[in-house]
């Protein structure tokens, strides 16, 4: 477990402008901006929206993806996520490899070693119940993970602005990784920018957070 929480964080996009300095304001509940160094940003979860139960089938289905990748095949998938739109589970496949391992699954169900210590085990993992959507991502869970291990090493290289990071986790629905922070800071986005480019991470502004170092 790494040092800051883990949050899989999904957004609403209703538009895109263009912000800098010290940023203020930033970004409404569900809205998103781009920082002049291309990264997005993305405003408070509205934590008040309400979200209907899922069908036992979806979540069995996403359960069994979830399985599959991150705990047999890190290095060939992103994680799995519930698309609610269309009731379907989307699998992200980050190699030829992980599609060909997802469409086996969904044609016939698959049994997996475990990774589990002091087998060898196996893993049963029935054809799924509901539909699944194959997509292509580049980066893999264990890619992810390396740049969410990134973002601390600038935090314990004491980068302007890191020490207000809240928390920094996987977002697979959009393949990459979400920071979570109650302010901006250019310097930080500068870092981030110059190290990771601009499309692996993004930024969640959300001031009713509170920063890592102050818990």
């Amino acid at each position: 477990m790494r040092p800051l929480r883990v949050a899989v964080l999904g957004l609403i996009v209703v538009g895109i402008v263009s912000v800098r300095a010290d940023t203020w304001p930033w970004p409404s509940v569900g809205a998103q901006a781009r920082h002049s160094t291309g990264i997005v940003l993305l405003g408070p979860i509205d934590y008040n929206a309400r979200i209907e139960p899922f069908p036992d089938s979806l979540r069995k289905a996403w359960n069994d993806a979830y399985t599959l990748a991150q705990e047999v095949y890190p290095d060939d998938f992103g994680r799995p996520w519930m698309d609610l739109t269309t009731g379907e589970v989307v699998v992200s496949a980050a190699t030829a490899n992980g599609a060909e391992i997802a469409r086996r699954w969904v044609q016939s169900g698959l049994r997996v070693p475990s990774p589990k210590p002091g087998g060898p085990f196996t893993i049963d993992l029935p054809r799924p119940d509901v539909s699944v959507r194959i997509q292509t991502v580049r980066h893999s869970i264990r890619g992810l993970d390396r740049v969410v291990d990134g973002v601390i090493d600038l935090v314990r290289a004491g980068v302007p602005g890191a020490d207000r990071i809240y928390s920094a986790g996987q977002d697979p629905e959009h393949d990459r990784v979400i920071i979570v922070t109650d302010r901006l800071n250019d310097q930080l986005l500068d870092a981030i920018a110059a190290r990771f480019g601009v499309d692996v991470i993004a930024i969640r502004v959300d001031p009713r957070e509170t920063p890592m170092h102050l818990l």
